[in-house]
């Protein structure tokens, strides 16, 4: 998916800043994630970030989210949301500094997982606002499900405007639906043992979205796919990726999950979190183009559940 956001320069958006702020120095490229692109730049004698992207929403979850932040849980503040040009909205946020939880050697990430496991704690002090399971709305807190297990059963039916289409495309790979299907089966054999629990997900740990520094969290931030339900989701967004991060020991993850989550129903809950975040690893691949990991994530999937 090739968007104009991807096609952003330098010199276009040095221009959009000069705009804003009185001098723009040392802007650079960051890395991008998969609905934005960002740059850092430093202006006033502060280090920013601007992000662009499609969906406004994404920018008012962060500066919601922002809120929350604590020294255990640092969330940088977003100070400005706006259209830029070409349609697209941009956001402007503190610059944190460090090196991505993705890119630790083992030692590492086995040095980071108390800091770790301190912002998941930190997530379940909060008390969201509004109500209902599942992607929550910037502007109340709201969600769309009445139960946390129907807001899972709902990946098999997805129809929002970023996925539209992934059933269509699933079904042009051979073989692709049918695995689809199987693991879908056993989420809802799954989902018995999840419970209303609502409390805030960040949805997506991985990909770039945490920085640390030594044994601290520098900056926990990307909050589109934050949800509210069962916090054990975080966990198993980790035990599921650990095969492509082998830096990730998911056995000790697990272990420290249960002394902090624990409750009736440890394993099946872990477990049906897995299969749904491969369900919707499946669909997004699809969606994509990305047959390999499409296939290697169908695989982790049926491996979950004894196929």
């Amino acid at each position: 998916m090739v968007t104009s956001d991807q096609l952003l320069d330098l010199a276009s958006v040095r221009t959009f800043l000069s705009r804003r702020f009185p001098a723009v120095e040392e802007l650079r490229r960051l890395p991008r994630g998969e609905w934005s692109s960002a740059f850092g730049f430093r202006a006033a004698g502060r280090e920013l970030v601007v992000r662009f992207g499609r969906y406004r929403e994404d920018y008012a979850k962060d500066r919601s989210a922002a809120s929350w932040a604590g020294p255990d849980l640092p969330i940088p503040r977003v100070l400005d949301i706006g259209r830029a040009f070409d349609g697209l909205v941009y956001a402007v946020s503190e610059r944190a500094r460090g090196v991505d939880l993705d890119s630790l050697d083992a030692r590492g990430f086995g040095r980071i997982l108390p800091a770790l496991f301190r912002a998941l704690d930190a997530l379940q002090t909060i008390d969201p606002s509004g109500s209902g399971y599942g992607l929550w709305r910037a502007d109340d807190g709201s969600a769309p499900y009445p139960t946390w297990p129907e807001f899972l059963l709902s990946v098999a039916h997805r129809d929002d405007v970023r996925m539209r289409g992934w059933r269509t495309a699933l079904s042009s790979v051979p073989g692709a639906a049918a695995s689809f299907d199987v693991a879908y089966a056993a989420l809802e054999g799954l989902v018995a043992a999840c419970p209303d629990d609502r409390r805030v997900i960040h949805g997506d740990l991985l990909a770039g979205n945490v920085l640390v520094d030594g044994d601290r969290l520098t900056g926990v931030f990307d909050w589109g796919n934050s949800l509210v339900g069962d916090p054990l989701y975080d966990v198993a967004w980790l035990t599921f990726w650990s095969p492509w991060h082998p830096a990730i020991d998911a056995t000790r993850i697990r272990a420290m999950a249960r002394e902090l989550f624990g409750g009736s129903g440890f394993h099946e809950r872990l477990r049906c979190y897995e299969v749904h975040i491969g369900l919707d690893a499946q669909q997004y691949n699809a969606l994509t183009g990305r047959w390999d990991e499409l296939t290697t994530s169908a695989e982790r999937t049926l491996a979950l559940i004894g196929n």
